[in-house]
């Protein structure tokens, strides 16, 4: 199953000034029309690109606050831990936002620092029943259990953690993105959508490597990495966004 992804790195200062929970009146969806979508989830073999930092779950109302539980992530190969999080004591990590046109609440869970979701590695996450809140159900939305939400770690994708990225640059710098192909993902292709901020020379890499560019002018920049199959089919895309000064 093709799809995309992006992992953006301004996300975040972005969230930040709009986390918080709107609770309008009347609710929104009846328990019957709660829905709850979990991301990534692997189904039927499908991976993700590496450079995933976060984990997401989305509703379709904005009436949901966090609760008093907590979300664990383990890699299934050795049962290592790489994320406990407790609703009430480790709110830095997690962001909540919402929006009411369409309405709609979206969490946010980042990985500990200097922890990465490994290239061919499978995870599995369990969250208790008491995560978040939900006022459109009056009540939590439920357990996750081991083996229920899996996904795994394609090799390919940002050949690192991405979050450790440096997002600011000075005129002059060379931004270094180092890169890995491979399973379905047989070519990698540089974008980016402001050529008086950074340039590139080289576009496409068919093997690992390293994509080099310039910091050329003051501004903001959306840089992006797209993956695709042996048939140039898109598989996924990496993105996220750097200020020159």
């Amino acid at each position: 199953m093709k799809k995309t992804i992006a992992v953006i790195l301004g996300l975040m200062l972005v969230l930040l000034s709009v986390t918080g929970c709107a609770r309008p009146d009347p609710k929104y969806v009846t328990p019957e029309e709660f829905e709850v979508q979990f991301y990534p989830v692997s189904d039927e073999g499908q991976t993700f690109a590496s450079g995933l930092t976060a984990l997401q779950v989305v509703m379709n109302t904005p009436n949901v606050e966090m609760g008093t539980g907590e979300i664990s992530v383990k890699r299934v190969s050795d049962g290592k831990e790489i994320l406990k999080y407790d609703a009430r004591m480790d709110g830095d990590h997690i962001f909540l936002n919402s929006g009411v046109n369409p309405p709609y609440a979206q969490l946010i869970i980042m990985l500990p620092e200097g922890e990465v979701f490994e290239m061919g590695e499978t995870y599995s996450v369990t969250m208790d029943e008491k995560f978040f809140y939900v006022d459109d159900i009056d009540g939590f939305v439920g357990d996750i259990l081991e083996g229920e939400w899996e996904f795994t770690i394609g090799n390919y994708g940002y050949d690192g953690n991405i979050s450790e990225m440096p997002i600011t640059y000075l005129v002059g710098d060379t931004i270094e993105i180092p890169v890995a192909v491979g399973d379905e993902a047989a070519t990698a292709v540089l974008l980016y959508d402001n050529v008086s901020v950074v340039s590139a020379e080289q576009r496409a890499l068919s093997e690992n490597g390293t994509f080099k560019l310039d910091a050329v002018g003051e501004g903001n920049a959306t840089i992006s990495v797209m993956f695709l199959d042996e048939n140039g089919m898109h598989v996924e895309t990496l993105g996220f966004t750097i200020t020159v000064k």
